[in-house]
């Protein structure tokens, strides 16, 4: 055998065995800071009936964000209203198998699903449709249009609390609606107790470099222990972004070492001052 290829195909194991080790040691990382925060870096958060208007960027993070919560309001009658910025058309736009429109109409679906599972109705569901990725190349008009409307929903409804995608959660869409959000309350005027929720922020993030002292400060977790069942079964209606989206592909977007810190009995909160 030729020992060139010998060294090749050595230097790629070494590689894979570098990688997996690095993948792993990620992981280990990622849970501990986790399990840090849930338990000694956050105060208890007590469910309270005010209502509350839920801004997630694409479909799934709502779930996977501030399943337990809603599903919680909704079992006491509490208001509930949720928001989809973008149209979540660009989760496979690398897939030759599937356009860019059946993606949006299966995304809009199991968006339905799960919030139904949750205890929302669709009137209460409302689709502002941008194009999902591009949140943050929008023009000025588009993101006037935008303002306009998140403002109209929040005039509206009058929530008592607002949820959205932290400021810095290493998502250009998630951080990018935080930043509308926050413009279209000024702009509607409507007082509200402003609440984040981290989804990409705990997995890509060192939370002591990242974060100031104050937004650390700000942890808070709540149980949802209740309605645990509601939450993992509506996380698990995203079938398209945690299973292969066609028999030939292997490749999911969601893996199981994302996901496995929605499965818990807790969701962490950041209060905005």
């Amino acid at each position: 055998m030729n020992a060139n290829y010998l060294i090749r195909r050595l230097r790629i194991g070494l590689h894979n065995k570098w990688w997996l080790f690095n993948y792993r040691l990620r992981e280990l990382r990622i849970k501990l800071q986790f399990y840090w925060l849930l338990y000694a870096g956050s105060k208890p958060l007590d469910l309270s009936q005010k209502s509350a208007l839920v801004f997630a960027p694409h479909q799934d993070d709502e779930a996977l964000g501030c399943g337990g919560i809603i599903a919680l309001k909704r079992e006491q009658n509490v208001p509930v209203k949720v928001v989809f910025v973008t149209d979540g058309g660009g989760s496979h736009k690398g897939n030759p198998k599937i356009s860019r429109e059946e993606i949006v109409q299966i995304r809009k679906q199991e968006a339905l699903t799960a919030l139904n599972i949750l205890g929302v109705e669709s009137k209460d569901v409302h689709f502002l449709n941008k194009w999902d990725g591009a949140l943050h190349k929008m023009t000025e008009v588009e993101q006037q249009q935008t303002l306009e409307e998140m403002a109209q929903l929040l005039h509206d409804f009058q929530p008592q609390e607002v949820y959205v995608t932290h400021n810095k959660d290493r998502s250009k869409d998630h951080e990018t609606t935080y930043q509308l959000v926050t413009a279209a309350i000024a702009k509607a005027g409507v007082k509200v107790d402003l609440w984040q929720y981290a989804i990409w922020l705990l997995w890509d993030s060192l939370l002591f470099r990242d974060l100031k002292l104050e937004e650390l400060a700000g942890a808070y977790q709540l149980a949802i222990h209740k309605v645990q069942s509601k939450k993992n079964q509506a996380i698990k209606t995203y079938r398209s972004q945690y299973l292969p989206i066609d028999a030939e592909s292997t490749d999911v977007v969601l893996p199981a070492g994302f996901l496995w810190r929605f499965f818990l009995p807790h969701e962490v909160f950041f209060k905005t001052p």
